[in-house]
């Protein structure tokens, strides 16, 4: 849950401590990759359906994790045959203060 955890004020306090302010970068990016996958998961399952309506079938490949969602219609009847896969990978970046050295022209 994206809470006051990850308000400016700590992120601010935990400016000078690169270690704290990566863990904590790296738990927002979680908690946002779990939002997004709630919402995700159900436009995905919803797309499915109405692809399997139009004659597809298609069935979760992989278990669902956040941010790796993937279905196949696939047989292995005299061999193994994949008719449509359909993958959704979702890279979440984030970041606090990133400072880049100027250069002068």
């Amino acid at each position: 849950m994206i809470d006051e955890r990850y308000s400016l004020e700590v992120f601010l306090k935990q400016a000078e401590n690169s270690e704290a302010n990566e863990s904590l970068i790296d738990q927002l990016s979680q908690e946002i990759q779990n939002e997004l996958h709630l919402v995700l998961s159900k436009k995905v399952e919803d797309i499915v359906n109405k692809l399997n309506a139009m004659g597809h079938s298609l069935k979760p490949y992989t278990e669902p994790l956040p941010g790796d969602i993937n279905y196949r219609d696939d047989s292995n009847n005299n061999g193994y045959v994949c008719n449509l896969r359909l993958g959704v990978d979702t890279i979440i970046s984030v970041g606090f203060q990133d400072t880049v050295d100027s250069v002068d022209d």
